[in-house]
């Protein structure tokens, strides 16, 4: 109960530093009415039991066997640890240093043995710090050296007292101290608060809002120190946020109360009275305790939170019987049966026990039928969404059943129709998996989609050879363009590419490339269609072509002047020369035109328009004229 009225927060960190093994150790145990935080630093080399560990273990195993925050308990945790380490020391002497904190959550005490260290800070500032049980704090109490040298002297690991000392084992136990919402408690090993000073400490706490950013801070600080060499160093924050608020006047309850009960004795005396009197306290508590068991339940129901509406009933009933008061515990009886009834439900459904779960909300609405001490519609809702629920999954049982038969059409609308539902009703497990359901049903027809149409490209394909094997190569083009687009469509890229190297194959046989004259090859960059006619190697240019003026003929190419007219071609009596025209470049120049001499202008004749009637054909002595320069 103090629990759930309190707030603790706590956080830590343990490093082994520079080392490979951490000999520090941190623990923490936290109870309805009480917690208790145990730190502790080996200060032994055995390889094999860790002293830390053992140390703090053990100090929390008796803690929870007898929980107590008196310093008889306290002293009792550290002894019982002490002889311990004492029992276990086989190889070498185990021995450590542990500080333990146990709190009621209102009030706190703590035991060191050693030197390992307790903070306290309230508001933002240092309120105290535990000393330790070395030369070096004997020192300072002493008034030999300054407060400040403590945490760097050199006999500050010179320690008087810690566990699994052959001498005389004197913890240190506190006295009860008082606790304020916002205290903050700081638990260190040397590693840390060697390195870490209060005032380093305190600044970090200023900017923290929660244990592990503060302790995060608090490490940052020790690693920017750059140290050569890092100790294990362990931090352990609890932030009391709220502390449990005791009742003012039940200090002065129990103060009258034992004055009565000293009263009574001073007055008839004798043992058996005083066994009555406490028996009779004991049992004024337990009726105490019952009513405020029972209001805590009924609080707790009015915030829908049955499991510790349950334990508080229970803790009530106890309480009940105690005192005899059978009318009152039949009442609660009653309210722990409804309770468990709903707790039940509400774990059936966390179990997907959906089934099971209508059958525990049934049974609790009957059974809160005319109360107004429970919520009768919530639980309603909780019934409704359950049936829901159990729809959903008897809609995908029977979509499952379909899938089964490769029914993926009649399977998908029915992990539709649940998943809706799912959504509708907040089901969040049932519509993950309604959506894996689906993904399966997307990924089956996308797979029978694909065959189909593979199959489709197949037989148009097979179609395009057939066309093909029968030179009907335009055939055979339509029937492999429809197969590559199906391949392209379902994205087989090897079937695209071997349809398309038939595509090409067939265009050439459908338009073959022309083919140039024997003897004539293309011109590069030309296609066979663009090239000029190529001229005969005997073939005679015109009688009396002059040639262009002024212009100077290439080496090796004779100007086509005064050329030989073709054999069998008439010739005119008074040829006129015809228009000035250049020879193409690719043109061949006939093996039989004359050469005019070197240095002689070619002759100039005036422009006339070309006949129009044909050349006559030469005779022997029109011919033999021609050549004649």
């Amino acid at each position: 109960m103090r629990k759930d009225n309190s707030e603790f927060i706590t956080g830590f960190l343990s490093e082994s530093g520079s080392f490979v093994r951490n000999k520090d150790y941190f623990a923490f145990a936290e109870l309805d009415d009480i917690a208790c935080w145990v730190i502790a630093r080996g200060l032994d080399n055995d390889q094999e039991v860790e002293s830390a560990e053992l140390a703090a273990k053990s100090v929390l195993g008796y803690f929870l066997q007898k929980p107590s925050i008196s310093r008889y308990r306290i002293r009792r945790y550290l002894q019982e640890a002490h002889r311990v380490l004492q029992a276990e020391s086989h190889r070498v002497r185990l021995k450590a240093s542990l500080t333990v904190i146990v709190t009621d959550y209102a009030r706190v005490r703590y035991g060191v043995a050693g030197n390992t260290r307790l903070y306290q800070f309230r508001n933002g500032r240092l309120q105290w710090q535990s000393k330790d049980q070395s030369l070096a704090q004997q020192m300072v109490d002493g008034e030999e050296i300054a407060e400040d040298a403590l945490d760097q002297h050199e006999e500050r690991h010179n320690l008087l007292s810690y566990l699994g000392t052959p001498n005389e084992f004197r913890p240190f136990i506190s006295k009860k101290l008082p606790l304020y919402d916002g205290d903050v408690f700081l638990l260190a090993t040397p590693g840390l608060w060697e390195k870490v000073n209060p005032a380093e400490m305190q600044d970090g706490l200023q900017e923290a809002k929660d244990p592990e950013t503060w302790i995060d801070t608090l490490e940052d600080v020790l690693l920017s120190k750059q140290e050569h060499v890092v100790q294990n160093y362990t931090a352990a924050a609890i932030f009391a946020n709220k502390i449990f608020k005791t009742d003012p006047q039940k200090k002065w309850r129990i103060i009258k109360r034992v004055a009565l009960i000293l009263l009574v004795l001073a007055l008839a005396g004798g043992g058996a009275l005083l066994f009555k009197m406490k028996e009779a306290e004991r049992i004024a508590d337990a009726a105490t305790g019952m009513f405020e068991h029972e209001t805590a339940g009924d609080a707790f129901i009015a915030e829908s939170d049955y499991p510790k509406a349950l334990k508080a009933y229970s803790d009530a009933r106890n309480a009940a019987n105690i005192v005899k008061n059978k009318i009152q515990a039949a009442l609660l009886v009653k309210k722990i049966r409804i309770t468990q009834l709903i707790v039940d439900g509400d774990t059936a459904v966390k179990d997907e026990q959906y089934a099971k779960a209508l059958e525990k909300y049934d049974k609790a609405l009957k059974e809160m039928k005319g109360r107004d001490d429970f919520n009768e519609p919530e639980i309603l809702e909780k019934k409704e969404k359950t049936q829901s629920y159990v729809l959903v999954m008897q809609w995908k049982k029977e979509g499952d059943l379909l899938f089964e038969a490769q029914d993926y059409a009649g399977a998908e609308a029915y992990y539709q129709k649940a998943r809706k539902l799912a959504l509708e009703t907040s089901f969040v497990t049932g519509e993950k998996e309604l959506r894996t359901k689906l993904d399966e049903v997307a990924s089956k027809k996308t797979g029978i989609d694909k065959e189909k149409k593979t199959l489709d490209g197949d037989k148009l394909e097979k179609q395009g050879d057939e066309s093909y094997a029968a030179q009907d190569f335009e055939g055979a083009i339509q029937s492999y363009t429809m197969a590559q687009e199906i391949y392209q469509e379902i994205g087989v890229l090897e079937k695209v590419l071997a349809v398309e190297r038939k595509v090409t194959k067939a265009e050439e046989k459908l338009n073959p490339p022309a083919v140039p004259p024997a003897g004539q090859p293309p011109v590069q960059g030309t296609s066979a269609a663009s090239q000029p006619p190529a001229v005969p190697v005997n073939q005679t240019a015109p009688v009396n072509q002059t040639a262009p003026v002024n212009q100077t003929a290439p080496v090796n190419q004779t100007a086509p002047i005064n050329q030989t007219a073709p054999v069998n071609q008439t010739v005119p009596v008074n040829p006129v020369a015809p228009t000035y025209q250049p020879v193409p470049v690719h043109q061949v120049v006939p093996t039989n035109q004359a050469v005019p001499p070197a240095g002689t202008a070619p002759a100039t004749q005036p422009v006339q328009p070309p006949q129009a009637n044909p050349p006559a054909t030469a005779n022997p002595t029109q011919e033999e004229a021609a050549k004649t320069p």
